[in-house]
């Protein structure tokens, strides 16, 4: 009697979970990829559909449309939890029994302190970037209707890690373009308040000292050593500094979801698993824990941040290292390949570190649209190279001026 074929489950379909399950061996043993959504943000981009760069639908992918092509069945569904004993998975009323378990939930943002939150518009998903848009859309209008209201047009964003730096780099192009186009005088305002004295931290100081400098060339205020600790509807308290300011956003941080942090492994300061040298689970060998949501410690770079160049690496990883073991074969460990870093500082500027070399200005732009685009499916290369097209030739349509 032929052996049942194995059951391999995904869970999460981003970076990470995506790249595993087109990698999978379909052919050799059934696939299953859980999701709560049927459709993935790219979210990198979602700094410009909050001002208005790019449209929201052109970052937006069918999970449905994944499965069909990497043959495996698609589950939309919200896991409960994870019975590592039994091997089984709870997921939305239903109960898969799973040989590997591939986890690649990524991580969730850092809410702000409860007696602020209701001041804040959280930053880290598309809904929130819509949320942003809508807010920085109102504010204008009512702006340009002659409003007098403190802070109307002056944004803090809370967090200087590379969301809320490039949010605010966004956001500085996205006020220009409007007071070019604007009938009245008006000028806006944007703040980036961080609570230690170093812009991305976890970033070589060469990100940290030409971006100060970039933001202060546009205009943008940057607040260091600013911890905020108290705010109102109206302003903000950034160390003893009382700042007027109608739209707030908070970028501070991210940690990994309540799914990751209850499993029996060792963590990072994020909530992060730590895993093997095959990305596993040192007492489940048969759970990986890739992308975001773990904590793999590297002998050259120390623990990986959760970044896309790292998701993209360890799920095809992960993929192989299952066949290998499917198939009995030769199992070799993870090894990361540092392909350098880019942060966008605008529509036409950014700053690079790529195989040692250190770069800004249009080259680094140019370089860090062509890696986001490779990264997309075609209907959203497509779509976004289109965006950002008609964003050069006739500006923010979203934001047209009444």
């Amino acid at each position: 009697m032929a052996e049942a074929r194995k059951h391999i489950v995904v869970l999460g379909a981003g970076f990470a979970g995506a790249s595993a399950a087109r990698s999978l061996p379909a052919g050799e043993a059934q696939v299953t990829l859980i999701d709560r959504s049927e459709e993935y943000a790219f979210a990198p981009l979602i700094h410009e559909v909050a001002a208005g760069r790019v449209h929201p639908g052109s970052i937006v992918s069918s999970i449905p449309r994944l499965c069909r092509a990497a043959r495996c069945e698609f589950a939309q569904a919200e896991v409960e939890s994870v019975d590592l004993a039994g091997r089984l998975l709870h997921a939305g009323g239903r109960i898969f029994h799973y040989d590997y378990l591939i986890l690649a939930p990524g991580t969730v943002p850092v809410p702000p302190p409860e007696d602020l939150r209701k001041h804040f518009t959280l930053f880290g998903t598309l809904d929130d970037a819509l949320e942003l848009r809508r807010q920085l859309s109102e504010s204008w209008k009512r702006a340009q209707r002659g409003s007098g209201e403190p802070g109307l047009l002056t944004v803090a964003i809370v967090g200087g890690g590379t969301t809320g730096v490039e949010l605010a780099f966004e956001l500085g192009s996205l006020f220009e373009h409007l007071r070019r186009r604007s009938r009245r005088s008006l000028q806006a305002r944007i703040l980036l308040l961080e609570a230690t004295d170093r812009l991305m931290g976890w970033l070589d100081p060469y990100f940290h000292e030409v971006a100060l400098r970039r933001l202060k060339e546009v205009g943008i205020e940057v607040r260091l050593n600013a911890p905020v600790e108290e705010s109102h509807p109206e302003a903000v308290r950034a160390g003893e500094e009382w700042i007027p300011a109608r739209i707030k956003v908070w970028a501070a941080g991210v940690s990994a979801p309540p799914l990751v942090r209850d499993l029996p492994a060792g963590r990072d300061d994020l909530g992060r698993v730590r895993v093997d040298g095959h990305l596993t689970l040192p007492a489940h060998p048969e759970v990986y824990v890739i992308g975001d949501a773990a904590a793999y410690e590297d002998r050259r770079y120390g623990i990986l941040p959760p970044t896309a160049s790292v998701a993209v690496q360890q799920g095809p990883y992960a993929a192989r290292d299952i066949r290998q073991r499917l198939r009995g074969g030769r199992r070799t460990p993870f090894r990361y390949l540092n392909r350098g870093y880019i942060v966008s500082t605008g529509p036409e500027s950014a700053i690079a570190e790529v195989s040692g070399r250190r770069f800004e200005g249009r080259a680094a732009q140019a370089l860090y649209r062509s890696v986001f685009l490779y990264y997309m499916d075609r209907r959203e290369r497509l779509l976004t190279t289109a965006d950002w097209a008609m964003d050069a030739a006739l500006g923010r349509l979203g934001f047209a001026s009444p």
